[in-house]
C-alpha cells in the first residue's frame, strides 16, 4: 500500500498528516525533536510549576482551515470565540481605555460611530485602506498609509506587528492587505478572536497525534531526516542515520520543515532566508486577574509589550518583531514588562512573580516584499515531493492559520501523486 512520508510533526506536518489518514492512506510522520508541535506547542515548566504555551497565539474569526483542521481532530470545543468581535486596547501614555467594534453589516457602519473604530480618527482616514488594496508586489505597508497618525499607531502598525510578526516600516503591504481582507472587511465574523483558554497543545498537537495513532499511522520521534535521494522525476529514498529508507514507487513524501531544513534536504528550492524574533513572558501571579475590556486579551499602545493575556493565574505578555529587545538579559526583559502589566492592570502587584522569558528568534520569517518574493509553492519538481510550512506561499502570513492551509495543500498534492503513481505501475 502506498505511504504518505510526513517529515515534521509541526502544525504543518500534523495538519497534512491528519488530512490524509481521513482520505484512508497510510502515513508515516517523522520527528526530529521528542514532541510535536513544533513552534505550537504546550509544556511543563518547573520554575513556574504549571503547563505554558511556547509562545501566544490568537486567531480571528475567518480562519477556515483552523476551524476545519479542529473539527477533523475533534477539539473544536477547546476554541474560545469572542462574539460580538470586541478587542480592547489600552494606551500606555494616558492609561485610556478602548475597544474596537465592528458591526456584522458588510458595509463598515461602525466607521461612522466613534465609540467603535479607533479614537482619534475619522471615517475618512480609513479610504488608506485602499492604497494597501492596490499595492503591489514591492511595496510596505509605510509607503501606504500616513505614518505617525493615531490609524497608523493604533491600528496598522499593531496589526502589522501582530499578524506579520514585521514592522510596518518594511512589512509587506499586499500581505497586510490579505489580513485586512480576512478581518475588518468582513466585518464583525471576521474580527472574533479565538483563544486557545485549554493551551496549544490539548487544542492542536495531542489530538492530532490520538486520532492518528487511531489511524495506524506510524510516530518517529528523534528521527531526524539527514537527506533525500532522487532520481529522474522522483525521489526515491530518504536518508536517515540509522540508514537509508527505499520508497516504493508510488510513495510521497513531504517536508513540513523550517526553510533551512528544506533546503539541506531538497536543495533544489529558493526559500526565504531572514526571520523575526517573538518574545513571550510567562508570570505565574497566584490569582485570577482582570484585563481592561473584561476578555482574556488586551492590546498595548505605547508599551514596549504589545499584547497582554490572561488564563488561569498565568500572565503572558507577547512582543512581535523583538529583534532588538530581545539582545536584552532575560531579567531585564521580565522586570521592565512586569513594570508595564502593573500599570495596565492599575494596582501595585508588589514583587515580581515567578517568570519564563521564552525568546523564539525565528519564529517567523521576515514579511518583507523581498523575502515574500522567495516564498516557494507546494511543488518541487519532482512528481512524489511536496513542502509545507508557514514559509510557503498560501497567500497568507506566516500564522496558525497559514500553517495549517500548507498542511491541506500538501496533503492534497500528496494525495493526488499517490494516486497517479499508483496508475502508472
Amino acid at each position: 500500500m502506498a505511504i504518505v512520508h510526513v517529515i515534521g510533526a509541526g502544525i504543518s506536518g500534523l495538519s497534512c498528516a491528519v488530512r490524509c489518514v481521513l482520505a484512508g492512506r497510510k502515513v508515516v510522520l517523522y520527528e526530529a525533536a521528542p514532541q510535536a508541535g513544533g513552534r505550537c506547542r504546550s509544556y511543563m515548566d518547573d520554575g513556574l510549576g504549571c503547563v505554558i504555551d511556547n509562545g501566544n497565539h490568537m486567531l480571528l474569526g475567518t480562519s477556515e482551515a483552523t476551524r476545519s483542521y479542529v473539527s477533523d481532530i475533534g477539539s473544536e470545543g477547546l476554541l474560545h470565540e469572542i462574539h460580538p468581535a470586541a478587542i480592547p486596547f489600552y494606551e500606555m501614555a494616558t492609561g485610556g481605555q478602548w475597544t474596537l467594534r465592528p458591526t456584522a453589516s458588510l458595509f463598515p457602519f461602525w466607521l461612522f460611530d466613534a465609540k467603535r473604530r479607533v479614537p482619534g480618527t475619522r471615517p475618512s482616514d480609513y479610504l488608506e485602506v485602499v492604497r494597501l488594496a492596490r499595492a503591489d508586489e514591492t511595496a510596505t505597508v509605510a509607503q501606504c498609509v500616513e505614518v505617525g497618525g493615531p490609524l497608523y499607531e493604533r491600528l496598522w502598525q499593531p496589526l502589522c506587528r501582530a499578524a506579520l510578526n514585521t514592522d510596518a516600516a518594511e512589512a509587506s503591504a499586499r500581505l497586510l492587505w490579505r489580513v485586512i481582507a480576512m478581518t475588518l472587511v468582513k466585518g464583525e465574523r471576521g474580527c472574533r478572536p479565538l483563544l486557545f483558554t485549554a493551551g496549544l497543545s490539548p487544542t492542536l498537537v495531542d489530538p492530532a497525534l490520538e486520532l492518528l495513532k487511531q489511524h495506524d499511522c506510524e510516530i518517529r520521534f528523534q528521527s531526524r531526516a539527514r537527506g533525500i535521494r532522487w532520481h529522474d522525476d522522483r525521489a526515491i529514498a530518504l536518508h536517515f542515520p540509522e540508514g537509508l529508507l527505499a520508497l516504493e514507487l508510488d510513495d510521497a513524501v513531504v517536508l513540513a520543515v523550517p526553510p533551512e531544513i528544506c533546503t539541506e534536504l531538497w536543495p533544489g528550492i529558493q526559500v526565504p532566508d531572514e526571520y523575526r524574533t517573538i518574545v513571550n513572558v510567562h508570570y505565574r501571579i497566584g490569582e485570577a486577574v482582570d484585563l481592561p475590556g473584561g476578555s482574556g486579551l488586551v492590546g498595548l499602545i505605547g508599551a514596549t509589550a504589545q499584547w497582554l493575556f490572561v488564563r488561569g493565574d498565568v500572565l503572558s505578555v507577547t512582543i512581535s518583531a523583538a529583534d532588538e529587545i530581545a539582545v536584552q538579559p532575560n531579567w531585564e526583559i521580565a522586570n521592565q514588562l512586569w513594570a508595564e502589566v502593573a500599570r495596565v492592570l492599575g494596582r501595585n502587584m508588589g514583587r515580581i512573580p515567578a517568570w519564563r522569558v521564552i525568546k523564539e528568534r525565528r519564529a517567523t520569517i521576515a514579511q518583507t516584499p523581498a523575502q515574500i518574493a522567495r516564498r516557494p509553492h507546494g511543488e518541487t519538481g519532482l512528481k512524489n515531493l511536496f513542502i509545507a510550512g508557514d514559509w510557503t506561499d498560501t497567500g497568507l502570513p506566516a500564522t496558525i492559520e497559514g500553517s495549517v492551509q500548507s498542511g491541506f495543500n500538501a496533503a492534497r498534492l500528496a494525495l493526488r501523486a499517490v494516486r497517479d503513481l499508483g496508475l502508472e505501475e
